[in-house]
């Protein structure tokens, strides 16, 4: 039976999350067993943005008009194919195409995911749809991570394999569940209301503001997942088993307090000053896994740095949920771009400077993230992010 329910959009993220997360573990192996520079380890993670930041605008609008559902199955399938072409192949100019079709074809989901959980939400449920979606993702991310690393612990490619075939499996759960909300009647209210907001939406400083804070976060966010696999595996000399434990942990982590903390701390703080601490918080824990050589201890700070973020995510979601003027698929492709940029920077810069150190992607994610607080704190008020 197909509905609109936030417990069904929810699992279904879930298994998304899972399936999309698979490769994360391998992904050293296949680069260390076909030969391949370590920077293009972000040069992989950089072309897979570029298909991001391209294709994001397009489907938020496409989505818009042509419906939720079809775009998100688009997206979960495009990227299952990617996968199978990225991870059968070892020419590196094939390598960095199959990486843009997957971020051009991921980013569909991406974007509309978060247009579709803003159309089944009022404003007062929304941060309550965001925090279970970021929930979810963090969750399936930590199954994911921990499947594709036992699976693949000796022969990366089945992990690869695996991924496609579920991708298939999760797009007719997709189609069988969930209820279209884009219909013929609110495309026409939507088309009303665009004629007075267009250029609001489009050019609102507001929105310019915000979206420059998301750019802010997935610099860091990427700086972290691109290097942290392969620092485990290069500099920490430990297997894709333990790496996608670990990465299971801290998913879990993160989920947990998504659950249990996100909720409260936004009732007691309120969205902004929430979204304050748990940046603060993200850079402090980030810059502190630098200082230490001890495992347990760079573990530790990791997963601190792990649990803020996943305050700050459904934090940020939220606040920019609230400046959509109903043109959710519309702002979730810009969110999208800026996410997309800020992941293609903190994976190439990452890439290329591991070489020179290989805590300073961490140590970077740091300092632009105070930095990001610096220009929020500034300019909030400013800008009526209240």
């Amino acid at each position: 039976m197909r509905s609109k329910s936030l417990k069904t959009v929810t699992v279904l993220t879930a298994l998304t999350y899972i399936v999309l997360n698979m490769a994360h573990p391998v992904t050293p192996m296949f680069i260390t067993q076909n030969k391949l520079p370590s920077y293009l380890f972000g040069v992989f993670f950089a072309a897979m943005s570029i298909g991001n930041f391209i294709f994001s605008p397009i489907w938020g609008r496409l989505s818009d008009k042509g419906g939720r559902i079809k775009f998100m199955i688009l997206g979960i399938l495009g990227y299952g194919i990617s996968q199978v072409g990225f991870g059968f192949s070892s020419n590196t100019v094939i390598i960095v195409f199959w990486r843009f079709i997957g971020g051009a074809s991921v980013i569909s989901f991406l974007t509309v995911i978060l247009a579709y959980i803003a159309d089944i939400t009022d404003e007062e449920g929304r941060l309550k749809g965001m925090t279970y979606y970021a929930a979810a993702s963090t969750f399936g991310g930590a199954i994911g991570s921990l499947l594709g690393g036992v699976i693949g612990n000796n022969n990366y490619k089945i992990t690869f394999s695996v991924q496609f075939v579920l991708s298939i499996v999760i797009c007719i759960l997709f189609y069988l569940f969930l209820e279209e909300t884009v219909t013929n009647k609110n495309i026409e209210k939507v088309e009303k209301e665009k004629m007075y907001s267009k250029s609001i939406n489009s050019l609102n400083p507001k929105v310019i503001f915000i979206m420059s804070q998301v750019v802010v976060f997935f610099f860091a966010v990427t700086s972290y997942n691109s290097s942290i696999n392969y620092y485990i595996e290069s500099v920490l000399s430990l297997p894709p088993t333990v790496n996608g434990i670990f990465l299971a942990i801290a998913g879990i982590f993160g989920f947990l307090i998504n659950i249990f903390f996100t909720g409260k701390l936004a009732k007691r703080f309120g969205e902004v000053k929430a979204l304050r601490i748990s940046g603060i918080s993200m850079a402090l824990c980030i810059g502190g896994a630098t200082l230490f050589n001890l495992v347990p201890l760079f573990f530790l700070f990791i997963l601190l740095f792990v649990g803020s973020s996943a305050v700050y995510q459904p934090m940020l979601q939220n606040i920019i949920s609230k400046v959509s003027n109903k043109d959710n698929g519309k702002i979730a492709g810009i969110q999208n771009s800026a996410r997309a940029i800020g992941m293609i920077i903190g994976s190439l810069y990452s890439g290329f400077i591991f070489a020179y150190g290989s805590k300073l992607p961490f140590l970077t994610a740091s300092i632009v993230i105070l930095l990001g607080y610096l220009i929020f704190k500034l300019g909030y008020k400013k800008y009526e992010i209240i």
